[in-house]
Formats: structure tokens, sequence, C-alpha cells
């Protein structure tokens, strides 16, 4: 298909015009190629147009729904845009991002609603895929979303306390109502590493990022300031060090049971 009668289509897609998109695709007598169905799809699954997904889906049922479908329809939040792109392919519910994990992940990085991460986890996504390069969605809620009920969401639905990072997340932004939520519902401050080799704290990470708050809660629950990081640092090390760039530390010290003489 030439560029026109493509930019014409995509036009009528933003307008939401089903009847005048119908009517120029049985008039057309040039197939439309699988690349511009899929941008045509794109264009109407970010605009929300639910009757031209409709449309399409049903004028071409054997072109294959790409990432970048599939993650737009998930940015917009709709949840019958996903349902009618799920009717269309199961499989898209767990359809590996390239380095953008999966679309619960997209879900959570985007905050989407309770309601939107309880329907995908409803539709069979995964909590515990492989999030590639970015991070599980146990963690993404624990920095981003401040409704502790979230946690007990995706744990209901199998999400993994242990090496998922939530407690490290929920620290280095301060979020006090996750860590204990977190906490009070079993993650362990030993095993909260995204890799089974990490060696970087929960605690370290709230010391750098000068989350005070979070620093007396850990230490309520047996966080140890003077266990090391993987570079041999205690907490007590890192607030030393961020003293010496010129921060505040004195509160956070003292916190730590430091000294600062």
């Amino acid at each position: 298909m030439t560029p026109e009668p493509e930019n014409a289509l995509l036009n009528l897609v933003l307008a939401g015009d089903v009847l005048k998109m119908e009517t120029s695709i049985m008039a057309s007598q040039e197939q439309p190629s699988e690349t511009t169905i899929q941008h045509l799809l794109i264009a109407a699954v970010k605009s929300s147009r639910i009757s031209v997904v409709e449309l399409l889906l049903e004028q071409y049922p054997s072109v294959p729904l790409n990432e970048e479908i599939v993650r737009g329809a998930v940015n917009t939040g709709s949840i019958p845009i996903f349902e009618i792109l799920l009717a269309r392919d199961p499989s898209i519910i767990n359809m590996p991002f390239d380095k953008r994990g999966s679309p619960l992940i997209v879900a959570c990085m985007g905050r989407q609603t309770t309601d939107y991460l309880k329907f995908l986890l409803e539709a069979g996504a995964d909590p515990n895929q492989d999030p590639d390069a970015t991070t599980y969605p146990l963690a993404l809620v624990a920095a981003l979303y401040h409704d502790p009920d979230v946690i007990d969401l995706l744990l209901r639905h199998g999400a993994r306390l242990e090496h998922s990072g939530s407690l490290a997340a929920a620290a280095r932004l301060g979020n006090e109502p996750m860590i204990r939520r977190l906490l009070d519902r079993g993650a362990r401050l030993d095993n909260d590493g995204y890799s089974l080799g990490a060696r970087t704290s929960p605690l370290h990470v709230a010391v750098e990022s000068g989350r005070i708050g979070v620093v007396e809660i850990l230490l309520q629950h047996g966080a140890d300031p003077t266990t090391t990081n993987a570079s041999g640092a205690t907490a007590i090390d890192v607030a030393r060090q961020m003293k010496f760039k010129g921060k505040d530390m004195s509160q956070m010290l003292r916190t730590l049971g430091e000294n600062e003489a």
C-alpha cells in the first residue's frame, strides 16, 4: 500500500471512524501489508479506539500482535482494549518485551491502577517472569505505589518475596508503608537481593539514599549496621562516605549508633 492510502487509513483510525474505514478497506484494490496493519493497530490501541481495534482484528485475523501493539495497550490502562487483544492471542499475557520485561511489569512501571494489575494477574500474568533488564513487579510496586494492599495482591498470585529486590526498591525511595508491609509478610533482609550473589542490603541502600525513617524500620527488624556489602563497606561506612561527599549525615550516623567524634 502506498503512503497516501495508508495515511488516509491512519487518519480514520485516529478519528475512530469505523464506517469509513470499513468502506475504505473493502474498496481498496491493494491489500495493506502486515506492517501497515500493525501500525494501524498501534495507533488504534494508543488512542483507545476499541471499535477500530475490533474491526482491524476481524478484517486481518492472520496479522500477529507485536510488542508495540501489546505494550501500547498496556500503557492505556484500558481493560477492554487488552481483553480484545487477549481474545485474539492469549499468549500475549506473558509476552517477553525487549528490555522491558512483560505486560505486568510495564503496567507496574506505568503505575496503572490496582484493578488493572488484578485484571492482568487473573488473566494469567506471571509475577515471577524473568524481568530482563528491568525488575520484578513486586519491587516496582514497592517503590512506586503507596497502597500496601498491592503487595498482598501480587503475593496472592504467587509473587516471590525472596530475591525480588523489593525491600531495596522501597528503601531507595523511602516508601515506609510498603517496607512495613513487606516485612510483615515475611520479607527477609538477608535474601532480598535480586541475584543470588547480591551483597548490597536494603540497609545500605536506605543509608546511601538518606532515608532515615526506613533505616529506623530496618534496624527495628534486625538489620545489622556492621554487615558488609560487596565492596566490604558497612552501612556505617556508607554513611561516612556520604558525609565525606558533603552530605549532612549526623542524624543518620546517630541512628546507626555511631559517634561522629
